[in-house]
């Protein structure tokens, strides 16, 4: 096999495998974006090439609206096109709740993750958020935001703070390395602190190991001004009087207990906390369906992915 060859077989295993990955979610894929996801380096016009190749030979199917899937599901693209509808309405309305957001002491960075972050919303859609903090109040900032989210059950509005994956400035680098995680981190719609989403991307460099079509380019209609915050700031000053290291220590030892409690009553598997509610001083991770692990699962044994919650009320 010359390299030509074998480049082009590479080159449509990596094509199969993107867009099988995005079936889990019945989502079809514009070229470029196949491109922006595949595993394998290569230009956009290669890809364009050898997807009309894929058309032709019936092995994949492009809809009316443009999308590429391995299925015929014209649904698919309609569905996509209302969600993306959706998700651009839910999108300027999240600029609403990172105003009250960016106030909370020791919140350096704000991202908006999950389907949203790739323009789709379904009818009952919640927003995900990626909080960066300051090093060493994490869970200060954590459990200030989620005493907030508890008066906004009395609106209906908690579903507008999912707020589930927390870092500190100190723990940028993700230890979770897939394919799941690497999507997740690029597709991140930076809304507050652009600087810091942009460090933080950078940070995770082994993204471009397993993406290295990616680019680093960000969409900014969203972002809220990072303006002087007086009042925030003069919080933070007085929670670094009292002990601040020793307070944020108690609170995630405080919410770590109170997880688990939680998780037992659930009757979840023990063995699998560890992994969906991650805990440590640098890292809250609260995914209690263990998402990731679902979709990594259902890739790997090509089964249809049931998506479940990802908070733990």
């Amino acid at each position: 096999m010359d390299k030509k060859t074998d480049h082009r077989a590479t080159l449509e295993q990596s094509i199969n495998f993107t867009l099988r990955y995005f079936e889990l979610f019945n989502y079809p894929l514009q070229a470029s974006e196949i491109h922006r996801f595949l595993d394998v380096k290569c230009s956009l016009s290669d890809v364009e090439e050898y997807l009309l190749t894929l058309k032709n030979s019936d092995t994949i199917f492009q809809s009316e609206q443009g999308f590429y899937s391995r299925l015929q599901q014209p649904g698919w693209s309609v569905e996509r096109q209302n969600g993306k509808q959706r998700a651009e309405l839910l999108l300027r309305k999240s600029t609403r709740f990172v105003r009250i957001m960016k106030r909370f002491p020791f919140v350096d960075g704000i991202g908006i993750s999950g389907s949203l972050s790739k323009y789709y919303a379904d009818k009952d859609a919640d927003i995900d958020y990626f909080i960066i903090t300051r090093t060493n109040r994490l869970w200060i900032a954590r459990t200030l935001l989620h005493l907030y989210k508890k008066f906004t059950f009395l609106r209906g509005h908690q579903d507008y703070y999912c707020m589930n994956f927390f870092v500190d400035q100190s723990a940028l680098e993700i230890i979770q390395k897939n394919v799941f995680t690497a999507i997740e981190l690029v597709t991140l719609i930076p809304v507050y602190q652009l600087e810091n989403i942009i460090q933080l991307k950078k940070q995770n460099s082994w993204i471009l190991k397993l993406l290295p079509n990616t680019d680093f380019v960000e969409d900014e209609r969203f972002l809220i001004p990072t303006d002087t915050e007086f009042l925030k700031s003069g919080i933070e000053k007085l929670f670094n009087i009292f002990w601040p290291e020793r307070l944020n220590r108690f609170l995630m030892q405080l919410t770590d207990r109170k997880w688990r409690a939680k998780w037992r009553r659930k009757s979840f598997p023990m063995e699998q906390y560890d992994d969906a509610m991650y805990t440590s001083l640098h890292v809250s991770k609260n995914h209690p369906a263990n998402y990731q692990e679902q979709v990594l699962n259902a890739l790997k044994n090509k089964q249809k992915l049931i998506p479940q919650p990802t908070c733990l009320r």
